[in-house]
């Protein structure tokens, strides 16, 4: 899909989850509720949209099979979409009486890969609930996947590096 196409689709998602955001404000929800969200999506917040423009196209805003999902954002978050698909239910928050969100989640099966590079990327973002479960289950935390990579020296030292004599 071409650039400008995507961006033009995450244009119009942020407008949907600002405007579904104030929305909800001016239905009384209490202000301390929507402190840990910006009104417009934040930056990481905008990382999942174009993830979700890149993988579903102009279908994610025209769909109405996808309002659940932007409801979703607008509501709880695109940190939590992505803990949500990945993780499961348990992670971001409990639900009642062994709800789930299975048709969510088959929704967004495509985007997995996109949400999971973006979890690898981030994973202070991303993992800290997830890391809290895997304590309490006694399993190591999740990590940076590229943690063994960026210890690696350099292959090309150039003089910027301050190795330059070295050679």
């Amino acid at each position: 899909m071409p650039n400008d196409a995507v961006a033009r689709i995450v244009s119009e998602l942020e407008k949907v989850v600002t405007l579904m955001r104030q929305a909800s404000m001016q239905r009384g929800l209490r202000p301390s509720h929507y402190l840990r969200f910006c009104l417009p999506p934040s930056r990481m917040e905008m990382a999942i949209l174009i993830a979700l423009a890149e993988t579903y196209g102009q279908a994610i805003v025209d769909n109405p099979r996808f309002y659940p999902v932007l409801s979703f954002v607008a509501e709880r978050g695109g940190v939590a979409l992505v803990q949500e698909v990945l993780f499961g239910d348990s992670i971001s928050r409990p639900k009642p009486h062994g709800e789930s969100d299975s048709a969510l989640l088959s929704l967004l099966a495509e985007v997995r890969p996109a949400f999971e590079f973006l979890c690898g990327t981030w994973p202070e973002i991303f993992m800290p609930q997830a890391n809290t479960v895997f304590r309490r289950l006694g399993a190591p935390a999740l990590t940076r996947l590229m943690t063994k990579q960026t210890k690696r020296q350099p292959r090309c030292i150039g003089p910027s590096d301050g190795q330059a004599s070295a050679a």
